[in-house]
């Protein structure tokens, strides 16, 4: 009896590279002229100043020498136009025995800021002429809005810092 050495599906079946689909272009209905008015007029309505500062990570408490070193210097990784919107009131969450309340809402920087803006990132209002309240507001960055095909701003939640 001889054996054959053809290919038989039931042994040694080759492996073969899969075939990716032909690259397909999708084209936006959005032109660049319509993206360039709207993040203009957005930008137009951001009447706050904010600095964004990233802190470095603390050392922490030290066992051997009994010390504990603070976070050292912030670095400034934006300063300019802003906008702080859709305010809410303050919702209380109890940790331990205590009640802290947090603020949450939207943070708006132009969108050809090219800054990274990073979760953490503390946020400062430096000037805010249309409302005095807002003045010296500190809030920490939460997460940061990614997708859509038409955004406006670089926008980010933010929560106050009470």
């Amino acid at each position: 009896m001889s054996l054959s050495s053809a290919f038989s599906a039931d042994f040694d079946s080759p492996v073969v590279a899969p075939v990716p689909p032909p690259a397909t272009r999708h084209h936006t209905p959005i032109s660049a002229e319509a993206k360039r008015f709207v993040r203009h007029r957005a930008t137009d309505v951001m009447d706050n100043t904010c600095q964004i500062y990233r802190g470095s990570t603390p050392d922490g408490y030290d066992e051997d020498t009994l010390v504990f070193t603070p976070e050292g210097p912030r670095e400034l990784v934006y300063e300019g136009p802003c906008r702080i919107w859709e305010i809410a009131g303050a919702a209380s969450v109890v940790v331990g025995d205590a009640e802290i309340y947090q603020q949450s809402t939207q943070l708006s920087i132009p969108w050809d800021e090219p800054a990274i803006i990073r979760r953490y990132d503390e946020v400062v209002v430096t000037s805010a002429p249309e409302d005095s309240q807002m003045n010296g507001k500190r809030y920490e960055i939460q997460t940061v809005a990614k997708a859509g095909e038409l955004r406006a701003t670089r926008r980010f939640e933010v929560t106050g810092i009470m």
